[in-house]
């Protein structure tokens, strides 16, 4: 059950990584280019897109697969130990499932307005336990050893990952970090 409630934003947040990290092995010498405003959200659309894409690749790899499902599992162990109420939040969001359909194979517009309601204070429920599960120490850092992984599978699979991740942040606003 709470499998298909599991948080599948590792993927996606590997695109918005933290810029100590995105910049790591980034070159040096690049220089930063300046886009106009009206440009960034296009660029920046493109290179996430890009990014998405190559991690995507990234992730057919069977150890980086295992290890994204390991940590899926952690967190959602994680989200019950934080928030007492997150198993009976889950089971009823899965009975809501029935709810809807049985709403709308009735026609119940009422009903579905209000199982709607209902199950946008369950997404916010969901997204604050989430987010005190990432904040826990051994999740967090288990969450930054598998980006430093994926990274590396990505810069494996495609050379331009670094660039990409540096101009993401760049255009973000969030200057690109060196290691030194």
């Amino acid at each position: 059950m709470l499998k298909t409630l599991r948080p599948s934003f590792i993927a996606l947040a590997l695109v918005a990584l933290p810029a100590g990290l995105a910049a790591q092995e980034a070159p040096a010498t690049a220089e930063p280019q300046q886009a106009p405003a009206q440009t960034a959200p296009n660029e920046t659309q493109q290179i996430q897109a890009r990014l998405q894409e190559i991690q995507g690749r990234a992730l057919q790899d069977p150890a980086l697969k295992a290890a994204q499902d390991s940590i899926g599992t952690a967190l959602t162990e994680t989200m019950e130990r934080v928030d007492p109420t997150f198993k009976a939040q889950a089971a009823r969001a899965e009975a809501l499932k029935a709810e809807v359909t049985a709403a709308q194979q009735a026609g119940d517009n009422a009903k579905l307005n209000q199982l709607a309601a209902e199950a946008e204070q369950l997404q916010q429920g969901f997204a604050a336990s989430r987010q005190r599960a990432l904040q826990d120490p051994q999740m967090a850092e288990r969450i930054q050893a598998f980006q430093q992984r994926i990274v590396a599978k990505m810069v494996e699979l495609e050379p331009e990952t670094q660039a990409l991740l540096a101009r993401l942040q760049e255009l973000r606003g969030a200057p690109a970090q060196t290691q030194g």
